[in-house]
């Protein structure tokens, strides 16, 4: 990218914002040869929310929060297991069911008025803290349901009216400053995996004791990058000069001086920036957008295309239709089935969608390296067991059904909105039944969810941590009265299910715990009440000027890592 373009953009961006030097104050080599300074930039279609790790529920908002915000644990990007981050050590007892973390003290906030001159050291006090906060019932709290479930005297907190004072949970107690003790249900083999999850990333107690429910307008953590303001246009991020965490030739990390998030509404302005050098990355690209984004043949050879390279992370994100089943015609289990039997996954895939995600055939959670799904039997696509099974339904009694109502959170050139269409044109011509489909925001899907406003919905997924459980924990619901469903997972009333999850959390053996896992994902089939459709990979492509750029199969990248060098 043109070094010009970059001085003038971030020169126009701080002035924007205030409070950071024009100049570049870290333009050298690094040892092994690694670049500090320079600005990196992406786009997105989807405007970037509030950024506190609790509160934000869409991968967007993450891929920015997760650079401010640490988790105490973290999974190595080579092998996939839990390492230490913001915790050096783990000690856990014989018996499974006390986990003892040893906190590192050599690490800070961001600096802000809030902490008012005194020191911004993170402490296990801010650890307790943040995590009481996940078990909690606060309207900020949007992620708090599996960690809640595990701890001991989670759910008793949750439920609590006043959740104020020193004690929080009773099973997370502070040792010492630097060490923190959880005391655990049930012996969950996989609930370090849990603490590596971006919506668990350490907050300042200080800081919401400042701000309170205004803490996602100041997001403070002790990331490498910190908040640096938004317009209606870009989103700044800049580099933490106090960073804790070094590189292993004990460079001092981040490489990158900022990163600015552009903000727009739709591809062709993506792709139109990549094409200019005016972004470096761009995600989600979909097949046949490849020649609008990296250009002709002619531009080629008229030196306009830019010289890149593609990743792809397996995919593990789930796209899927949920349906309504407190009211409307999907309370009838027949119907939901004879909607699944009508859509063939294969071809739209493959035609609808020119070849982007792959048929969701199977189970509700995709294949994966920690999750086996092919004893599932296959989705089958047939029309004439649809249309038994809705005769048999009783729904067409006086040749009134209603009129579908789907709600598509996207926009009109989106992939969703592609599919959705699909299976609406083969609602209507394979079972005679109308669908009207509704666009809005993530936000307007919820609250059209709330109300009882339409009939089913398209959302995606992808586990936040790499296990079963990430997909698996969406339907369990111990106690109806306290639970902390999100909005668009239907709720699944089967205490068979809740029974086979249960023994899977706790099972040791993989094989034995898959079996289980399996168990749950045909109890979800049979019920029908959610739809997977295709699974899709984390597709990114970047300038090669980008360096040690690494796509997470959870769709994330850690961006202290990455740095810039202009190509020879």
């Amino acid at each position: 990218m043109n070094k010009l373009f970059y001085f003038v953009s971030l020169s126009t961006i701080f002035l924007l914002f205030g409070g950071c030097n024009s100049k570049n104050p870290r333009d050298k080599i690094g040892k092994g040869n690694v670049r500090y300074g320079d600005t990196l930039c992406f786009f997105t279609q989807e405007v970037i929310g509030d950024l506190f790790p609790l509160f934000s529920t869409d991968l967007y908002s993450h891929r920015v929060s997760s650079q401010i915000f640490e988790t105490l644990l973290k999974l190595d990007p080579d092998n996939s297991k839990v390492v230490g981050n913001l915790v050096k050590k783990v000690a856990t007892s014989k018996d499974n069911k006390k986990i003892t973390l040893f906190i590192r003290d050599d690490v800070f906030f961001h600096e802000d008025p809030c902490f008012k001159g005194k020191p911004n050291k993170l402490t296990a006090y801010d650890v307790k803290f943040s995590l009481d906060f996940a078990c909690s019932s606060n309207p900020l709290n949007n992620s708090g349901k599996v960690l809640c479930e595990k701890i001991v005297g989670g759910e008793e907190y949750f439920r609590s009216i006043k959740q104020k004072g020193e004690t929080g949970v009773t099973g997370i107690k502070v040792k010492n400053d630097y060490c923190i003790e959880i005391s655990l249900k049930e012996p969950y083999v996989n609930f370090q995996k849990l603490l590596t999850s971006s919506n668990y990333g350490i907050f300042s107690k200080i800081a919401y004791s400042y701000y309170g429910k205004d803490i996602v307008k100041h997001p403070i953590g002790s990331g490498p990058f910190l908040f640096g303001g938004r317009s209606q246009e870009n989103l700044l991020l800049k580099y933490n000069s106090n960073y804790w965490k070094k590189d292993t030739y004990g460079n001092q990390l981040p490489y990158l001086n900022a990163i600015i998030v552009k903000n727009g509404k739709n591809k062709k302005t993506e792709f139109k920036l990549f094409r200019q050098r005016k972004t470096d990355v761009v995600f989600e690209v979909p097949s046949e957008s490849l020649s609008d984004l990296l250009g002709t043949i002619q531009d080629a050879q008229n030196g306009g295309t830019v010289t890149h390279r593609v990743l792809v992370a397996p995919g593990t994100r789930v796209s899927s239709i949920a349906f309504n089943l407190k009211k409307g015609p999907f309370t009838n289990p027949k119907l939901r089935r004879a909607f699944d039997y009508i859509i063939n996954r294969v071809e739209l895939c493959n035609r609808v969608l020119n070849g982007d995600g792959a048929p969701a055939n199977k189970g509700f959670a995709p294949q994966s390296n920690y999750y086996n799904n092919q004893n599932i039997p296959d989705r089958e696509y047939n029309v004439l067991e649809a249309k038994k099974l809705l005769a048999s339904s009783g729904m067409l009694k006086d040749n009134a059904f209603p009129t579908i109502k789907l709600f598509v959170a996207g926009k009109k050139e989106s992939n969703a909105y592609k599919w959705c269409s699909y299976i609406a044109e083969e609602l209507k011509v394979q079972l005679g039944i109308n669908m009207e489909i509704i666009f809005g925001s993530f936000s307007d899907r919820e609250k059209a969810i709330v109300n009882n406003e339409v009939d089913a919905w398209n959302v995606g997924w992808v586990a936040d941590y790499p296990d079963p459980e990430g997909y698996f924990s969406l339907f369990y619901v111990k106690d109806k009265a306290a639970a902390l469903q999100q909005t668009v997972f239907p709720l699944l009333s089967s205490e068979e299910y809740n029974q086979y999850y249960y023994l899977a959390t706790i099972e040791k053996n993989n094989e034995k715990r898959n079996f289980l896992f399996n168990k749950c994902d045909s109890i979800i089939k049979s019920e029908a009440i959610i739809l997977p459709i295709l699974i899709d990979d984390f597709v990114a492509i970047i300038n090669l000027r980008v360096r040690n750029f690494k796509l997470s199969p959870l769709g994330l990248v850690d961006f202290s890592s990455v740095y810039i060098k202009e190509l020879e």
